[in-house]
């Protein structure tokens, strides 16, 4: 019997390897379209130059993959997310499906989504798969967290990278069979993790350390940002990027707070996976800080937080949780923060961008450097600018 193919682009990097897991089965194969910046090329010939890069993008990927003959195209789909706000990213999917029709390609384009949206072409989500994905998105935020903060410093090369992948080979297998899926079999897990990572031999120095901020994609993705994050930790920086579970709750806390027509199930529904993703996020962030490693505060903390400097009332997009996150980083002694974002993005120059200098002001003690992804956009821009926040010393700023 034939698989079905998924086919998902490429967005969250160390998330995906494992939750991709979570959408496989005996008879359904999952693929993370991880093409090069080719793709990029491809996919500016059927969309729009105007469209943000990730559209751009992802279209290219999808292109190249259903034309390189290795995927069955009768048997096949295309799966990505729908946040379902004014950011562009909702209109992504009708934006493809042009495109492949373009091309000449019939593929189902599917949505996964929470909020009901393209009802006839909606991935179905079930209770088992909702599991697989929390411990998906937890066991990568942990190991995301640890590996960065272990790298940079490890005595013998490669050995954060080679204990990384063994808990993701680990933990593939296990998502994959729906096992130590329950929240006390996951705590004793962040344990198990930070004990291993703590357990590798490291330098003691000091080193520059530089926070990612900005829209889902470009912070996440290797792809769409040139691949910053090994850009700085070439030139000996330590890279700090909060975990995706944050997003997550950003984004469960925004639906509930915003008067937003959720339906009394819905926002049970929300109530309910709000605060099963805070205890496992503050057990896993105890986990962190008790072996001596750094992490943002849980959600309910990291927000009260930011509610000290900025508003927590923008939604659109990645809305408030770009100066929340901001805001975080300062709290860590993080003094240099690159805000990464597509070139026209509206939802991340006003919610985002337009916090910058008020921030600063507050704050005084964080450097930040707006980066914008522009889809003709040379990579020497990129790390020019990239370059500027490993400069020396600058007026009233930094903790390293």
């Amino acid at each position: 019997m034939k698989r079905f193919t998924i086919l998902i682009p490429a967005m969250l990097d160390d998330t995906f390897g494992l939750l991709k897991c979570a959408f496989a089965s005996p008879s359904v194969r999952v693929l993370i379209l991880y093409n090069t910046r080719d793709a990029l090329n491809t996919g500016l010939r059927r969309v729009h130059n105007d469209i943000c890069a990730p559209c751009a993008i992802m279209t290219g990927q999808l292109i190249k993959a259903l034309r390189s003959g290795k995927i069955d195209v009768e048997n096949c789909a295309f799966l990505t997310a729908q946040a379902g706000d004014a950011c562009r990213g909702s209109n992504y999917i009708p934006l493809i499906r042009r495109a492949l029709k373009n091309e000449g390609f019939d593929i189902p384009v599917l949505s996964l989504n929470f909020l009901d949206m393209e009802e006839g072409a909606r991935f179905r989500l079930s209770p088992s798969f909702l599991f697989k994905c929390t411990a998906a998105v937890f066991y990568s935020d942990i190991l995301m967290i640890l590996r960065s903060q272990v790298r940079p410093y490890e005595v013998e090369k490669g050995s954060a990278d080679a204990l990384y992948d063994r808990w993701i080979k680990r933990f593939r297998r296990e998502i994959f069979r729906g096992e130590g899926l329950d929240p006390v079999t996951m705590c004793r897990r962040f344990g198990e993790i930070a004990d291993s990572f703590a357990a590798i031999e490291r330098r003691r120095e000091k080193r520059t350390r530089v926070g990612f901020v900005g829209e889902l994609y470009m912070k996440y993705c290797a792809i769409g940002n040139r691949d910053l994050r090994g850009f700085y930790e070439r030139r000996g920086a330590e890279v700090v990027i909060n975990g995706f579970s944050w997003y997550c709750l950003y984004y469960i806390d925004s639906h509930l707070t915003a008067e937003t027509e959720l339906g009394a199930v819905m926002r049970t529904g929300y109530r309910i996976a709000g605060g099963y993703f805070t205890l496992l996020q503050k057990r896993m962030v105890s986990a962190i800080r008790s072996r001596g490693f750094s992490s943002f505060e849980p959600f309910p903390e990291f927000k009260c937080l930011a509610e000290r400097h900025i508003p927590c009332i923008c939604p659109t997009g990645d809305g408030w949780l770009i100066g929340a996150e901001i805001c975080g980083l300062a709290e860590m002694g993080v003094g240099r923060c690159a805000c990464l974002q597509p070139f026209g993005c509206m939802p991340n120059h006003v919610c985002g961008r337009g916090l910058y200098s008020s921030i600063q002001r507050r704050l005084g003690n964080i450097r930040l450097q707006s980066i914008d992804f522009d889809s003709s956009l040379p990579d020497v821009n990129i790390y020019n600018r990239a370059e500027l926040l490993l400069t020396p010393d600058f007026k009233g700023s930094e903790r390293i």
